[in-house]
């Protein structure tokens, strides 16, 4: 195994001992898929998180205003960039890296913007590995991204079945994964409800795009104003930041196979 999967490995155990509690944010305790997917953070604290999806190649303008807006007000946001977007390539390094530097964070949003109960568990897992693969290659380290949200916020196939749920569930904590994010507000256009829905916790979603981030120029003094503070998804829920190192990660299918008959196996044996 190499330290990145190592590394993975590690973190799977960490996020089960210190998000063990973020469970509680369920809205239904019974339904495990509510406790997998985290709409919201702990409701004591002032603590929100702006979200920023997709951020294609296209849009790389409207991210580098997202990072002004963030160093003007002094705040962070998580991006999820997808690979397919074209924006995860060595070419834009430069814009990745600033993303970190300004303290934010960067999560996945998978390789393809398919819904990923619709396709088998392997192309799912394949999706998974080649979109940690492009963000390593992109910043010319490992960055171990802590986070995975799904494409359209639905881990299911496009008819919401439950079966597909449950086993999209399975490979995503396979890979090593704890949780989903999902969002509790997506609002672009009325900045009164957004800022009347909003609480403390609250994941907010946007896109990198125009509309988007001059609805955030707006926004984001506005919610300082009314006492929130936008934060990271790892500072909200208590981690410090994703760890990095010098080995670029490489997906091994092989790996996550024996991975998968091992598991099996302690379930036969249970």
């Amino acid at each position: 195994m190499n330290r990145a999967l190592l590394k993975r490995s590690l973190a799977l155990l960490l996020c089960l001992c210190v998000l063990l509690p973020a469970w509680a944010l369920a809205d239904d305790e019974t339904d495990p898929l509510s406790r997998f997917m985290l709409k919201h953070g702990f409701r004591d604290s002032p603590m929100i998180a702006i979200t920023v999806d997709d951020c294609y190649e296209s849009a790389t303008d409207q991210v580098l205003r997202d990072l002004e807006l963030c160093r003007e007000y002094g705040i962070q946001m998580t991006f999820f960039p997808i690979v397919v977007s074209g924006c995860l390539s060595p070419e834009y390094r430069d814009l990745w890296q600033s993303v970190l530097d300004t303290g934010c964070e960067i999560g996945s949003h998978t390789k393809r913007h398919n819904y990923l109960g619709s396709v088998d568990d392997w192309l799912i897992m394949k999706w998974l590995g080649g979109w940690q693969e492009a963000l390593d290659q992109t910043l010319g380290y490992h960055y171990e991204a802590r986070w995975v949200r799904a494409p359209f916020g639905n881990i299911a196939d496009n008819l919401n079945h439950s079966r597909s749920e449950a086993r999209v569930t399975r490979v995503l904590k396979l890979f090593g994964y704890e949780h989903v994010v999902h969002w509790e507000i997506s609002e672009t256009l009325d900045m009164k409800k957004l800022l009347k829905k909003v609480k403390n916790g609250s994941i907010l979603l946007f896109h990198a795009r125009n509309k988007d981030t001059k609805f955030l120029e707006k926004v984001i003094p506005a919610l300082l104003e009314a006492g929130y503070k936008p934060v990271t998804l790892s500072e909200m829920f208590g981690f410090d930041p994703p760890e990095t190192g010098e080995e670029l990660y490489v997906y091994n299918e092989d790996y996550y196979r024996q991975k998968y008959q091992e598991e099996k196996q302690k379930k036969k044996d249970s």
